[in-house]
């Protein structure tokens, strides 16, 4: 039998002989709150904790988020995904209002302010480029359905009043949260690194106390002496230059790191999202009809170099052994003398998080007709993850087909719905300007709005334009 070269392309490599697909996986990596080595850390310079914290990791080998963003970025229905409800979440900018009775209807409403009216609070947004932090709050909070903000008060006198000056976007896949405390029960510290994830002990952690999660408001105005400490009944500044704020969405059963629900499609859809489109490559470039489907675990490599006394720095040796197994697994799935052969894979099941996890699994696939291969299966694909993320296919073209489209109405209502639920990441997103109004005494009938975009059409036969969806925020 003529020996054909393996095609090995990043995680995906395909054997022409036997006509199979080979795509290598990797358990994303949650981990179940409890169950965690915590990392003690040294605070560095600008920290306002000077003493070691425990740290709790996020995910296996605190590699959670890099691992999350990667998949997003390999994935083109996902990262399409992340963007345009990351845009919807944002809406059409911040809106600073001030809420009044309408004397003839008795009905609250919202009065747009201007510059003008309200310098202080404009000079504020601006200084802290608060559209900015907006949309990263935005992308954090579809992604993670968590972000932090740090309240910065500036350097403080001794006795001066606190006031916050500025609010700073912390990036989650940079943030890390302290062990509860054992007295207080509460999540006392947070970290900032660009380390975290790729350091096991990095020496950049920037430490600063966070806000109590249940009710950041009120400890704020406790922390700054506003309000009597419930525990000594007294007024008491800490004089600290600023405090870290959680805007973490409630996810139940999860205690440090939130899990969001969309992350489902990981352990199932999503593998098979990622490998058709370099399938329908294959297909396309080799002429080949596909028969088999096998998935090799990524850890499934350092054991075999591990058996085999291959060092990590040797890359080069590591690769010809990779080839030379694809071109084994090639040949033994091969030729008509081959068949009724049987094969022995390993696995271990997870006690922790449930599952199997396999060495490598075979899978025969059924014949389909040159050219149309994988269609059906794409459009299933995408529909789920679609569904799993929240958000319709229609709306952002992620179904073709003749039968697929719809008309111009039904996007426009689509498109309002979309928006209404958005608003409790929109809360989320204007909390601190809310922190900041009540430290900075703004006054609390000014009130802070994402709007909703408003579409707009020709009255058919008029030529007059029509507002499309709710005005209300």
């Amino acid at each position: 039998m003529g020996r054909k070269n393996v095609f090995l392309m990043g995680d995906t490599a395909f054997l022409p002989g036997a006509k199979a697909a080979v795509v290598m996986t990797e358990n994303v990596g949650f981990l179940e709150d409890k169950k965690f080595t915590a990392t003690v850390i040294t605070p560095a310079k600008g920290s306002s904790v000077k003493k070691e914290v425990r740290f709790v990791p996020f995910g296996h080998q605190d590699k959670l988020p890099v691992r999350i963003m990667k998949k997003i970025a390999d994935n083109t229905i996902v990262g399409s995904n992340i963007e345009f409800k990351a845009n919807m979440a944002y809406g059409d900018g911040l809106m600073v209002c001030r809420r009044v009775k309408n004397p003839e209807t008795q009905k609250i409403e919202l009065e747009e302010l201007t510059p003008e009216e309200a310098p202080e609070i404009f000079q504020f947004i601006s200084d802290s480029n608060y559209l900015r932090v907006m949309s990263e709050l935005a992308n954090d909070l579809v992604v993670f359905s968590d972000s932090f903000v740090y309240l910065a008060f500036g350097k403080r006198k001794a006795g001066e009043k606190p006031k916050v000056v500025q609010i700073w976007h912390r990036e989650m896949c940079f943030s890390r949260i302290s062990e509860q405390d054992e007295k207080t029960k509460r999540i006392e510290y947070h970290g900032y690194s660009s380390q975290w994830g790729e350091e096991s002990f990095p020496d950049d952690v920037i430490v600063t106390r966070l806000l109590d999660r249940r009710s950041p408001l009120y400890d704020l105005k406790v922390r700054t002496g506003l309000v009597p400490d419930p525990e000594t009944g007294e007024k008491k500044d800490e004089e600290e230059n600023g405090y870290t704020l959680s805007l973490n969405m409630p996810v139940p059963g999860r205690f440090y790191y939130n899990r969001p629900y969309w992350w489902s499609i990981f352990l199932d859809w999503y593998e098979f999202s990622c490998a058709i489109p370099k399938f329908k490559k294959a297909l396309l470039k080799n002429q080949m009809v596909l028969k088999y489907h096998v998935s090799i675990n990524m850890k499934f490599w350092d054991k075999l170099y591990d058996s085999e006394g291959i060092p990590k720095d040797d890359k080069k040796k590591r690769n010809e052994r990779k080839n030379a197994f694809l071109q084994q697994l090639n040949d033994f799935l091969s030729g008509e003398e081959n068949a009724g052969k049987s094969f022995v894979s390993h696995f271990r099941y997870d006690q922790i998080n449930k599952y199997e996890e396999s060495d490598i699994i075979i899978k025969p696939l059924e014949s389909f007709i040159k050219g149309g291969e994988y269609i059906e299966d794409s459009e299933e694909a995408t529909n789920v993850i679609c569904n799993t993320m929240g958000v319709h296919p229609s709306l952002k073209g992620a179904s073709p087909g003749k039968s697929k489209n719809i008309n111009g109405t039904e996007a426009r209502e689509l498109f309002i719905i979309a928006q209404v639920l958005f608003k409790p990441l929109r809360d989320m997103m204007v909390l601190p300007l809310y922190l900041a109004r009540e430290i900075n005494g703004w006054g609390k009938d000014i009130e802070f709005v994402i709007p909703n975009i408003m579409l707009t059409t020709l009255d058919k036969n008029t030529g007059s334009e029509k507002s499309i969806g709710n005005e209300k925020v």
